[in-house]
């Protein structure tokens, strides 16, 4: 995932290669000490990356909103989805996530 959000933020500021790298450690924390809301508070700030990117790379914006929209299923595993990620998930299937059928929002 980090190479794909690397690839949307590279107009954001910072080189490509620096954004995955702060990406790749933010997510490495939030797995190692974070918990179920922080995952989604970053599972929420991406969705927002990729639903505001304007940018050529519709492969990468299409395959990320599928991966993030994956792992909000995963989370409601660990947790019920609240409002803010449903609608986060919207987002996600208008940036050409394809959802599997049984978990459609």
């Amino acid at each position: 995932m980090p190479p794909l959000l690397a690839r949307l933020a590279a107009g954001r500021g910072g080189s490509p290669d620096d954004v995955e790298r702060d990406l790749r450690y933010r997510i490495e924390t939030l797995i190692l000490e974070g918990d179920a809301d922080q995952w989604r508070t970053f599972l929420r700030e991406a969705t927002e990356m990729v639903a505001e990117y304007g940018g050529d790379d519709a492969e990468a914006r299409t395959l990320l909103a599928s991966i993030l929209d994956d792992q909000f299923l995963l989370a409601r595993a660990v947790v019920d989805l609240e409002r803010t990620d449903v609608d986060a998930r919207e987002q996600l299937a208008r940036a050409g996530a394809t959802p599997p059928r049984s978990s459609r929002a």
